[in-house]
């Protein structure tokens, strides 16, 4: 009897100590996190063994002014998010992007505010490519980078659909700036 509860203290000690483990790491985990703390195995790295990349003017053949503002503001939000990466002048970079808005097709569909919902479509065509400063060699090239979106809800008056398309570009934006930045760390 007495070896039975032997056992069952040691089995008891070995499951709190388990229990203090897990405490541990989650709290350690929490604090981590909390303190903008990233583990650099969860960013992607520049290819080529870059530490460093630069963002070159975006030019913008649209109609639309401001989107290449958009479009930077938003890559460089996800590059500084990102610790494997530092952003610097063009001229101090291993990594150069240039990136050419060539076109942008927007549309609203719908009939009225309370028959129909309405839709909103929008396309952007982009051309992006990433180079090498340091040996002048091409490290991907995306002549035709295409980024669509679709959005359907109701549409509340008449004016709210200039409003709906501006959001709606600023989405596609955001996708287009999304689909760079996986590209500039997968596509080579």
């Amino acid at each position: 009897m007495q070896n039975i509860h032997n056992y069952s203290l040691k089995f008891t000690a070995n499951i709190q100590l388990v229990f203090f483990y897990i405490l541990f790491g989650a709290v350690a985990g929490l604090f981590f996190s909390g303190c903008g703390y990233v583990i650099e195995g969860n960013n992607p790295v520049l290819p080529k063994e870059a530490k460093t990349l630069a963002i070159l003017p975006i030019q913008n053949q649209t109609y639309k002014a401001g989107l290449e503002t958009d479009l930077a503001e938003q890559l460089k939000l996800l590059l500084r998010s990102n610790s494997s990466v530092k952003l610097t002048s063009s001229g101090q970079a291993d990594l150069s992007l240039s990136i050419n808005l060539l076109k942008l097709e927007t549309s609203v569909s719908g009939l009225s505010k309370d028959l129909i919902s309405t839709g909103v479509k929008a396309k952007i065509l982009a051309s992006a490519v990433l180079n090498d400063r340091r040996t002048g060699e091409k490290v991907w090239q995306e002549n035709t980078l295409e980024v669509k979106l679709t959005e359907s809800g109701e549409l509340e008056t008449e004016t709210d659909s200039s409003l709906s398309l501006s959001g709606s570009i600023r989405e596609l934006i955001k996708r287009l700036a999304k689909d760079l930045y996986k590209r500039t760390f997968t596509a080579f």
